[in-house]
């Protein structure tokens, strides 16, 4: 299996590599929810022994389990796997927050940012770490704006 690889926009990816990033996130995801395999394999329409070998890394997980995993946990289960590949997952009906709440998390983070490069012109991983609240809170509302943009096109086009 770790023979195979994936060559997407920033590297080339193996199997390996993507097998345990799926499997770290089902980690991740069992113990901030406190889920047991059993659990997980639940969730994934799956048997305990099937979620625990995909938790482990050492299973090829199939596309009806990986979507039910993209539904039940969005970004916190798909996220690092399609990051590696250079996507993301988002939530497409992300309306929740207003316009000033954006503005604010804009703000939030360009402020942060601005403070980060006063220094060296450089935002270094220890700064990037310390403002990933701000940078989590102004991708939503990122977000939000670009489904909103994306429905009036669909809707100006009729």
């Amino acid at each position: 299996m770790s023979g195979k690889q994936i060559y997407g926009r920033y590297q080339t990816v193996t199997a390996s590599l993507l097998l345990k990033t799926i499997g770290d996130s089902l980690d991740d995801i069992r113990r901030e929810d406190g889920a047991t395999d059993q659990d997980l394999g639940v969730v994934l329409g799956r048997s305990k022994d099937s979620a625990e070998r995909y938790r482990k890394g050492e299973g090829e997980m199939g596309v009806l389990a990986f979507l039910l995993g993209c539904k039940a946990w969005d970004g916190r289960f798909a996220n690092p796997v399609f990051n590696l590949l250079g996507f993301k997952l988002v939530e497409m009906q992300s309306g929740a927050g207003s316009d000033r709440a954006g503005f604010t998390a804009l703000a939030t983070l360009l402020a942060e940012l601005a403070e980060a490069l006063e220094d060296d012109n450089i935002v270094d991983d220890r700064e990037l770490a310390a403002m990933a609240s701000a940078v989590e809170s102004a991708g939503k509302h990122i977000d939000r704006l670009r489904e909103r943009l994306s429905l009036r096109l669909v809707s100006n086009r009729g």
